[in-house]
């Protein structure tokens, strides 16, 4: 591990325990743990890109389908059903 590496690990530790987290985030701890996931909104093109960079550094990536625009212009509406229906036949 380089110097800058190692000291930023160290400011990192001595901030959290001074903020009244334990040694749960010790290093032995964050080694267990190795990567985290990523949820992304999916957007074609664009969100496989982003899904190759990650895997490079270790990081999951999750897609989630997020508002569209058709999900906000439409509307659905509400059909009532009448149970109580008679109807009137005129014969010849």
């Amino acid at each position: 591990m380089s110097d800058n590496l190692k000291a930023e690990e160290k400011h990192l530790h001595n901030v959290l325990q001074s903020n009244g987290y334990d040694n749960a985030t010790s290093k032995d701890h964050t080694e267990q743990e190795k990567g985290f996931i990523l949820t992304i909104p999916y957007i074609a093109g664009l969100s496989e890109s982003i899904q190759r960079v990650c895997r490079d550094f270790d990081i999951k990536t999750a897609f989630k389908l997020g508002k569209t625009l058709r999900s906000h212009l439409t509307k659905v509406k509400n059909y009532q059903v009448i149970h109580s229906v008679q109807y009137t036949l005129q014969l010849w």
